[in-house]
């Protein structure tokens, strides 16, 4: 009878272990997303500044461009219309650029987070 008792005990213990490790881990792994989510929220903040820290720069390279255009030469509606096509475009392409760069999808791809989802 002593040998099955220590045999039932190592295994209830090794069960609790298992169980004990287990929610460590989904605890570890709630903090490590609730971590990647604050940094995350702070670089896009940060890149939301320096977006629009860009976007006034650009605008005024584009009132000094479509000023300059706007003297009295011919075909200036064309011009302008060149500039605004320019400028629009500018302005998509660097918005698809943030939502790709700041997608959490991509953001847990390249951090392991994924990885460590399918596992737990």
């Amino acid at each position: 009878m002593g040998w099955f008792q220590k045999i039932f005990s190592y295994g209830v213990t090794q069960l609790a272990f298992q169980f004990a490790f287990k929610k460590i881990k989904r605890k570890a792994l709630l903090v490590y997303l609730k971590t990647l989510q604050a940094v995350r929220r702070s670089i896009i903040v940060a890149v939301c500044v320096f977006f629009a820290l860009q976007i006034i720069v650009f605008s005024f390279f584009g009132v000094v461009v479509t000023g300059i255009w706007l003297l009295p030469v011919s075909e200036t509606s064309t011009k302008l219309f060149i500039l605004l096509g320019f400028f629009g475009l500018l302005l998509i392409v660097s918005t698809i650029g943030l939502c790709v760069f700041l997608s959490e999808r991509h953001w847990l791809k390249l951090s392991g987070a994924e990885q460590l989802l399918k596992d737990s």
